[in-house]
């Protein structure tokens, strides 16, 4: 490639220099990435592979740099702890999606020419000089190499890619095509607004209205047996060590609290930590003078001898801590913003600071606590030592004592439940529980949903045992009872849940049926105030409902009324319609129609925004096409860092 540009060697202007030096840092190396311990071979090791794509720890550190910067950027300067292990996470996921999506590119047959990698490269001003000649190659080479970048190969290589992805790009763009009645249809949806007033029957408010006679759950149980169809069920016999009876017998000494203190120490180390509460004002619709004058009137309610919590919840504008009185709780080093740190950390117990400005406006606090870092007094942990202690020792204990008791039933060869009742009655630490009959995705009483449980006990044959299954209890073995095979069942053992069913389904009939009478009697001249009273409920409002919205108090099932009240009129009364608890009837009260002059104004932005969302579900559909059939794997590095953020969590 030096080749095609040695013709047009011209000198390098100073002024270049500047754009030179931004060019390099912003756009195509992360110069800290490159500074690793282990060189060019570092940056060079896989991050994470799935057959010929590769994505090497340079490529994700450099997308890590580039999605920290801009967070650094929104947080000011201060990006969590938290958030940073989401963002290697993200990525990496990034780094590998862009390879995926060239890999696409070569598959679909689209290549860069020599020429156009060579023409994008003269786009660079830094490799142009003011006539739009090349540089030369001592210069080109000179850059790249103060770049960290390690040859221009390298670098043209990255160029190819670049462009290479551009064209895929471009090509899913182009594919991202949405017809005019497709424009209008959305401009209509997102434009058009109704107002209802409407009256909500909830069915509760029939309980005493309704009866249900037996006729009716024979009848109901006949029309809908198959939903009442139970699968496969097992009864299991299970033998557990109980924890808690082998926490009762242990004992644990002070000397040995002393000397799991001793031996664990980091366990019990703090950071130091402040817990203060403040009042924040903020500065999004005021100036900052005009804040500080309202934390000034703070302080002196507080000096008066109000008490700061009281004055907290009255006046401080942050929602996340004005309703419990303005306290943030204890707060190591560098989780809040600087300003605000140093002011709290700077301050004694009891004492009151401010005003002190930060990003999110102008604070008065006070500091209600100031932990040293260091170690933790035994006095302040010695329950927690205790608790850890025991729970070892009972965690040891009960393995061993689980694996000779599996030893021994496997030895008796006894599986009965009156042998294993016999074994029980022997150990006082071993419990014989027996289920009733579950299925395989049940939750099962006393033990929860346990997918151990569950996949052990349905994998039993007659007179077998299974190994050790871990539950909350303690470690337990089990023996199969009963088998009961897929059956609908008789109306008795269902008869609690058919008389519900029963009962809801006249409910709602008769809610419909009041509402039917109801719209009937407003066609014949009565007003929905009227007919609301007649039913003892209130009349209630819902204003500017979109298309696609919700009206909170009719849950999911809104969005369907409220595209039939796009469908009529003012002055218009629709339904019954069905919500969660009952059945709505509802008038529109005003309608907004689309506007054809505003649609012809919007129109170009409604299409573009449309296109962009064809253009992300089709990248993303390509995305998910390529990794449906791959195994993605990662460098043990990054499954350690991952496993720790999951530990962290």
């Amino acid at each position: 490639m030096l080749k095609l540009f040695r013709s047009n060697l011209r000198s390098l202007s100073w002024v270049l220099w500047g754009v030179i030096l931004i060019f390099v840092l912003l756009v195509f190396v992360d110069v800290g990435a490159l500074r690793r311990p282990n060189g060019d071979r570092g940056r060079d090791r896989p991050a994470a592979w799935a057959g010929d794509t590769v994505v090497t720890f340079g490529e994700y550190e450099q997308e890590y740099r580039r999605l920290e910067d801009y967070q650094r950027q929104l947080f000011q300067g201060n990006v969590p702890e938290a958030f940073q292990e989401q963002l290697k996470v993200q990525a990496l996921q990034q780094a590998f999606d862009y390879k995926l999506l060239i890999a696409e590119a070569k598959d679909l047959g689209l290549t860069v020419s020599d020429s156009e990698l060579r023409d994008s490269i003269l786009d660079i001003p830094a490799f142009s000089d003011e006539s739009g000649a090349f540089v030369g190659e001592d210069r080109y080479r000179n850059i790249l190499a103060r770049s960290g970048v390690r040859s221009p190969k390298d670098f043209e290589a990255s160029q190819r890619e670049r462009l290479l992805y551009s064209k895929l790009d471009s090509l899913l763009r182009e594919s991202s095509f949405v017809t005019d009645d497709e424009v209008e249809s959305t401009f209509r949806e997102q434009s058009e607004r109704a107002s209802i007033r409407y009256v909500a029957l909830p069915i509760r408010q029939l309980a005493d209205s309704v009866t249900v006679e037996e006729a009716d759950l024979t009848a109901y149980f006949e029309e809908h047996a198959e939903e009442y169809r139970l699968p496969e069920q097992r009864r299991i016999a299970y033998l557990v060590v109980d924890n808690s009876v082998l926490r009762s017998q242990m004992e644990v000494t002070p000397e040995d609290i002393e000397s799991a203190y001793q031996a664990n120490s980091g366990d019990y180390r703090q950071e130091e930590q402040v817990r203060a509460r403040h009042i924040l004002i903020k500065t999004d619709e005021r100036t900052v003078p005009e804040a500080e004058a309202e934390i000034e009137k703070a302080r002196k309610r507080i000096a008066a001898g109000e008490p700061f919590d009281r004055v907290a919840r009255e006046v401080s504008e942050d929602a996340g801590s004005a309703a419990s009185g303005g306290d943030l709780r204890y707060f190591p080093r560098g989780r809040m913003v600087a300003q605000f740190e140093e002011a709290a950390f700077g301050a004694a117990v009891g004492e009151i600071v401010g005003p002190v400005t930060t990003p999110f406006g102008v604070h008065l606090l006070e500091v209600l606590d100031h932990r040293k870092e260091g170690l933790r007094p035994l006095d302040d942990v010695r329950a927690q030592v205790r608790h850890k202690l025991l729970t070892e020792r009972v965690s040891k204990e009960g393995n061993t004592l689980a694996a000779e008791l599996l030893a021994r039933l496997k030895d008796a060869d006894g599986t009965s439940e009156g042998e294993l009742q016999k074994v029980a009655d022997e150990l006082d630490y071993v419990k014989l529980i027996v289920t009733e009959p579950f299925g395989q995705q049940d939750t099962i009483p006393g033990i929860g949903r346990s997918q151990d449980f569950s996949a052990a006990a349905f994998a039993l044959e007659p007179k077998e045992l299974s190994e050790l299954v871990k539950l909350p209890r303690g470690w337990s073995v089990l023996s199969l009872k009963e088998v009961l095979e897929p059956r609908v069942p008789e109306l008795s053992v269902v008869e609690a849940r058919v008389r519900e069913a029963v009962r809801i389904e006249k409910q709602k009939a008769l809610a419909r049926q009041r509402l039917d009478e109801a719209k009937s009697a407003i066609a014949n001249g009565k007003t929905l105030d009227e007919v609301a009273g007649d039913l003892s409920v209130e009349v209630k409002e819902a204003d500017d409902l979109a298309r696609g919205g919700a009206v909170p108090e009719l849950g999911a099932s809104s969005s369907t009324i409220i595209a039939a009240a796009l469908e009529l009129e003012e002055g218009d009364v629709g339904g019954p319609f069905e919500y969660p608890q009952g059945e709505a009837l509802i008038r529109v009260v005003e309608r907004k129609h689309m506007d054809p002059e505003e649609f012809e104004s919007q129109k170009d932005r409604t299409r573009a925004s449309l296109e962009q969302r064809q253009y992300s579900r089709l990248k993303s559909s390509v995305l998910s096409q390529r990794k449906l059939d791959l195994n993605v794997q990662y460098a043990s590095s990054i499954i350690d860092t991952a496993a720790e953020a999951e530990q962290a969590r």
